[in-house]
């Protein structure tokens, strides 16, 4: 019994041996064949997450590693080793960047064996911090358009602009470039909130963009702005345009007296303005092309009447043969006058200027001028100086433009015409008071630019 009892004590005492060199034990390892395999291993790294100043970075574990390198290379320079990490560590924190900026990382395992370390290969990875977010700005130019802008951000790639209607979701407007600053959205519906943000980006690897964060702690920073479009105006109706034309010919030869108008006005070149270099007609003071256009009307409209005062047909040759851009020729300044003063005259030049108010009011409202008051200053500006001054007034036009605004910015005008505007009204005498009906449909203030006075009509 004792016998047996030590046999199978034996037994057991090897198979215990047994068991402890097949699972217990690790097996021997050359430095030779460690050297090999982590050298000939590859490491890949990615992005887990980037913020404003920080990248966390992430990676492969190996499990011959002892531990691993972390690299970073930046402006074009060469990798510089930034942290070293226990074998136990998949992922790095990197802090105190700068915003708006790309950055390599490349992570490597190594293994120390007879002190001596070795290093496997990696993939690199390409991030970028986020940009700062930008101040924005958002303005309803009119029922139909709301532009935003924002300020430059340093070292940002480009835009991304979103905007959220009333109970719908965020929508992607578009993506702009780094040298955009202004979006004007022309998909707007009138009496609609509307809350717009923008986010730069920068671009990391595989064309990845870095959007500007939305959350600072936890907490959500929007830098968003609510935009309620105006209500939708109609264009002018024939009594609007009608109260227009009277607006325009007192500004124009009424002496700044709503309905006043010299139908007969001949003025010759330089008389209005150095650069006008040809003749003025007409209660609307149409000058070159425009007086010529006139006159065109009024010849075909009623051959009598023409013929009744050019019974030689020189001046129509004129009209037909000269440029009008430069006419002055005096000879025929009493048979123009007799002309346009006519009854036929008279109606022609009425009807002139309803086409031109639809023609320029169709101008200002493709600039995204809707509101009555506003329109019937821009027709204005555009009546006496042209389409460049409507454009180069409403660049300095502060918003919202109303007519407030514009007053401002003509007085700090230098264009011809129009530019003359702050002159002559510092040397303006208080202007008259007008009354008229409570239905009246257009501005308040009307500042004619030709002379020094301020027209006020008031409904």
């Amino acid at each position: 019994m004792k016998t047996i009892g030590k046999k199978c004590a034996a037994l057991l005492l090897a198979a215990v041996m047994l068991a402890t060199t097949v699972f217990c034990t690790e097996v021997p390892v050359s430095a030779e064949t460690l050297q090999a395999t982590i050298a000939k291993s590859r490491v890949t790294t990615k992005i887990q997450e980037a913020g404003r100043y920080s990248i966390r970075i992430q990676w492969d574990m190996s499990r011959l590693a002892s531990g691993y390198a972390v690299y970073r290379k930046e402006n074009g320079q060469s990798y510089k080793r930034i942290a070293t990490v226990g074998k136990n560590v998949s992922s790095y924190l990197d802090q105190n960047l700068v915003s708006a900026t790309q950055y390599q990382y490349a992570v490597r395992a190594y293994r120390k064996e007879n002190g001596k370390e070795v290093y496997s290969q990696y993939n690199a990875v390409l991030g970028a911090t986020r940009p700062e977010m930008p101040k924005i700005q958002a303005q309803a130019n009119s029922s139909r358009q709301i532009t935003v802008s924002w300020n430059h951000v340093p070292r940002a790639d480009g835009y991304i602009v979103y905007r959220k209607a009333s109970g719908e979701k965020w929508k992607t407007m578009i993506t702009l470039s780094k040298d955009q600053s202004s979006y004007v959205d022309k998909t707007v519906l009138p009496d609609t909130k509307y809350v717009y943000t923008v986010r730069p980006y920068k671009l990391g690897g595989g064309n990845v963009k870095y959007l500007a964060s939305y959350k600072i702690n936890n907490k959500v920073i929007e830098s968003n702005l609510v935009v309620t479009p105006g209500k939708e105006y109609p264009v002018y109706n024939s009594a609007q345009k009608e109260v227009m034309k009277k607006i325009l010919y007192g500004v124009e030869t009424g002496g700044n007296v709503y309905g006043n108008q010299d139908y007969s006005d001949v003025t010759l070149p330089y008389t209005n303005s150095g650069a006008e270099h040809a003749i003025t007609i007409g209660a609307g003071q149409w000058y070159a092309t425009e007086a010529q256009r006139l006159l065109k009307l009024i010849h075909s409209s009623s051959p009598a009447t023409w013929n009744k005062y050019d019974k030689d047909g020189k001046l129509w040759k004129d009209v037909v043969n000269k440029n009008w851009n430069t006419y002055s020729d005096k000879a025929y300044l009493g048979r123009i006058g007799k002309i346009i003063s006519s009854s036929a005259g008279i109606k022609c030049q009425d009807q002139l200027m309803y086409t031109q108010i639809e023609e320029m009011e169709k101008e200002v409202r493709s600039l995204g001028i809707t509101e009555p008051k506003s329109v019937g200053m821009f027709i204005n500006i555009r009546h006496q100086g042209g389409y460049g001054a409507v454009t180069r007034v409403l660049a300095k036009t502060k918003r919202p433009v109303n007519l407030d605004n514009i007053l401002a910015a003509l007085r700090t005008d230098t264009g011809n015409q129009v530019g003359a505007y702050r002159r002559r009204q510092n040397k303006a005498p208080s202007p008259p008071i007008l009354p008229l009906p409570s239905a009246h449909p257009l501005p308040q203030h009307i500042y004619p630019l030709r002379t020094g006075n301020c027209l006020h009509i008031y409904s």
